[in-house]
């Protein structure tokens, strides 16, 4: 009988990956966590996620910000969409932050202390980026999905010229 290969994907893990797990409703979070924290949250397209149960894309809630003095990226991901989960590994957790950037550690373990005393938050913790919870996939994805963004905005903007009379 022939063996079937395996192959794992190699991806370059995020500089912070943190799980919460909330009763709350993801924009009653989002809203608590602007507050709380730094950060500034915004609802974004949805992240398209291939779901490997359902054999199909499923779009995953997803809100983003940049922050220039630790020129780092935050992105909170919801893990579940139409019954289905992002991480099926993680499902405990019912969204992520995910940090891409330079980030000193003290300052990842700052936010998690900020968002645990959120009446309804039960769980925010920092996560290991072990290959095994299938995090590989998802965070590809995310590039992918972050340069799409970053090129519709780009588009976006218009850009003026002025008039060689006018300079």
């Amino acid at each position: 009988m022939a063996r079937k290969q395996k192959l794992e994907i190699a991806f370059e893990p995020a500089d912070a990956f943190i799980g919460i797990t909330s009763n709350l409703s993801v924009i009653q979070l989002v809203h608590y966590i602007n507050n709380l924290t730094f950060l500034n949250l915004v609802r974004e397209e949805d992240l398209p996620v291939y779901s490997e149960k359902t054999d199909s894309l499923k779009h995953f809630k997803f809100y983003h910000c940049t922050d220039e003095d630790y020129r780092s990226e935050f992105c909170l991901l919801v893990n579940i969409s139409d019954g289905i989960n992002m991480i099926p590994a993680l499902k405990q957790f019912t969204c992520f932050i995910i940090v891409n950037g330079a980030i000193p550690d003290e300052k990842v373990q700052e936010i998690v202390k900020q968002i645990k005393p959120i009446a309804g938050v039960q769980l925010a913790a920092s996560l290991v980026q072990d290959p095994k919870y299938g995090i590989g996939p998802v965070l590809l994805d995310l590039e992918l999905h972050l340069a799409d963004l970053k090129m519709k905005k780009s588009n976006n903007r218009t850009r003026y010229m002025p008039l060689s009379e006018d300079q």
